[in-house]
């Protein structure tokens, strides 16, 4: 695996001259047209890049493990995958790319246009600007959404993951993602049921690993690895992890991934300590809860659930892998987002992507009680929950700021706490959607109150973005989306954040709309407790007040009527005796914020 960087002038196949940013210019290479690129990680099959002739050039970095089989079938030679890559590029075009079974980032001219891709899951990151590439983030650069082409400087949808017209057995198919990613140097990161399996397989196909389990002393992980160890009667080496090591590792992990998010660096802290035991090639567990259903908050609706956390998988973990392990000269790769094993896992019914019964049922001949163990998140598995000081976000704020996010606001108390809860784990709100609809209902968007909503919002600050639109059922999105393009332009933002508590219908077009524009979609209030949030909400200082009834219990006279915490336990007991909602996530009512938390000062 290698890194990629270059700089190039408009379409051309000419390049400009690149800003070193403080790197050794001996490794800098130049080709006849002018390309200069930067090789920044070391490979596992050196190659030497980028690849050239008098038409075309390619600087890609991809582990493509049907490459022998494409080769085959295209008729091209080649002696590794890159190379083979290269030809296939040139033979059949960019069109080739949904062809590839692995992870790839890369840049390729035809001759006429400059093309950037990566792998849908988003597996291996690239970051562009109008002057250039990298596979790191660097300054001025944005990440190419993984469903995106970036087409001569324009960027051109992909579309998302298809269920296939034929299904292939889940066992079969993990079982030979397993088989095409293994290595002579290969570790398994041991921690439970997901990560059991891929080492269960590896050892039934006679492929020779390691095993490496990690956490504070007495976390759970390390007790589950152990258990799921003798099982397979494999060794694991247990790294005990200090107090002290990990608050020293957390400087470097925050900055290598320059973010201030507490869950990507408690999460990190365990792959960082697992690739410093690990050889050049490891194997993660990585998207079996994506796929299979293995966090609580997606049993409602298994495959909406599983579908959206897959849509967000690379914002959220992937690109913390790559690094992470790279800082340690170890490859990470994850065999639960191979493509096929991805296809199966649609293929499944709603029952066995809940709670991982998928992977339980082929784990119940193999490890027996053990394939029931319980999900445990991998911050709380290892107990690396528990090392920063609180509130963890002010712990970190020295650090590097987050992605840019566009916040829906619609006025009401759901999408302003949300707002509230993203800026707090420090990610700049850059603006704001308004959206008002110009009849009396909507499908999507809030009516009451939102012409007063943008006075609130730039009293802290913070630029709006005021969209009328129709209300009318799916042509809304329309103007939803003029208005995520204009924050994507005017402002740079790389994510939107909605007050969505249950409501499938708006999550689902959110997701959907966001994937389609590329950027990726943050739901940070969703699958909450109602009541619990409800009180929470005023505890944390938001006031607000009701502009809107329609539920059974709840009369004229709470129109206007601001929630303090009495009428907060009347509406909660309310909503017991009639059966709605007791956040109003139905539509039973609607609020209007009229004053912020003091703490709510916006990162921009």
């Amino acid at each position: 695996m290698c890194g990629i960087f270059g700089s190039y002038a408009g379409d051309k196949a000419g390049f400009s001259s690149l800003s070193h940013r403080g790197r050794d210019a001996s490794n800098l290479i130049k080709t006849p047209q002018g390309l200069i690129g930067h090789h920044l990680h070391a490979t596992l099959n050196q190659v030497e890049q980028p690849f050239t002739n008098d038409d075309n050039w390619l600087v890609v970095n991809c582990e493509v493990y049907n490459w022998q089989s494409l080769s085959k079938k295209y008729e091209v030679k080649g002696k590794n995958d890159s190379e083979v890559v290269w030809e296939l590029l040139q033979k059949q075009g960019i069109k080739i790319i949904d062809e590839f079974r692995g992870p790839y980032a890369l840049a390729f001219f035809d001759g006429t246009k400059i093309y950037l891709a990566r792998d849908k899951p988003g597996v291996f990151p690239l970051y562009f600007s109008k002057d250039g590439f990298s596979s790191e983030r660097q300054p001025g650069m944005r990440e190419l959404h993984p469903r995106q082409l970036n087409v001569g400087g324009k960027l051109k949808y992909r579309g998302g993951f298809v269920k296939p017209t034929s299904c292939q057995k889940l066992d079969d198919v993990l079982r030979e993602s397993v088989k095409i990613r293994a290595h002579k140097d290969l570790t398994v990161f041991l921690s439970g049921i997901d990560s059991a399996l891929l080492a269960y397989y590896l050892k039934d196909e006679d492929i020779d690993f390691k095993a490496v389990a990690v956490g504070l002393a007495g976390s759970p992980d390390l007790t589950r690895a152990k258990q799921l160890a003798e099982k397979l009667k494999i060794k694991v080496k247990e790294v005990v992890v200090s107090i002290d090591d990990a608050k020293t590792a957390i400087p470097i992990i925050a900055n290598a991934l320059k973010t201030s998010d507490p869950v990507k660096i408690e999460v990190g802290l365990m792959t960082y300590f697992a690739s410093k035991k690990a050889g050049k090639v490891a194997f993660s567990g990585l998207g079996a809860d994506e796929l299979f259903g293995g966090y609580a908050r997606m049993h409602r609706s298994p495959h909406l659930e599983n579908k959206w956390a897959l849509l967000n998988i690379y914002e959220r973990s992937t690109y913390r892998d790559n690094v992470i392990g790279l800082l340690n000269q170890t490859e990470i790769r994850l065999p639960y987002l191979d493509t096929k094993v991805i296809e199966s896992s649609m293929c499944l019914s709603e029952e066995l992507i809940t709670d991982k019964k998928a992977l339980r049922e082929i784990a119940r001949p193999i490890f027996g009680d053990l394939a029931e163990l319980p999900k445990k998140a991998a911050q709380y598995g290892t107990k690396f929950s528990s090392i920063m000081k609180r509130p963890k976000t002010e712990y970190l704020a020295d650090f590097s700021k987050n992605r840019s996010l566009v916040a829906l606001i619609s006025g009401g108390k759901d999408s302003w706490y949300s707002a509230f809860t993203m800026n707090r784990l420090n990610y700049p709100i850059k603006c704001a959607i308004v959206m008002q609809p110009t009849q009396k209902d909507s499908w999507m968007f809030q009516v009451q109150g939102v012409d007063k909503t943008p006075e609130l919002i730039e009293k802290i600050g913070i630029p709006v973005i005021i969209q009328k639109t129709s209300g009318m059922k799916e042509i809304e999105l329309a103007d939803l989306e003029i208005a995520l393009k204009k924050a994507v332009s005017e402002y740079e933002v790389e994510g939107v954040v909605s007050g969505a508590i249950s409501s499938e219908y708006q999550r689902d077009r959110i997701e959907d709309l966001a994937d389609k524009i590329g950027i990726a979609s943050y739901a940070p209030i969703w699958g909450t407790n109602q009541e619990a949030y409800l009180r929470r909400v005023f505890s944390e200082g938001f006031k607000f007040k009701i502009v809107h009834t329609a539920a059974d219990g709840l009369d004229k006279s709470w129109v206007g009527k601001h929630l303090g915490e009495k009428e907060i336990e009347e509406i909660i007991e309310l909503s017991k005796k009639h059966k709605f909602n007791a956040a109003g996530e139905g539509g039973e009512f609607e609020t209007l914020v009229s004053e912020l938390p003091k703490s709510f000062k916006p990162l921009k």
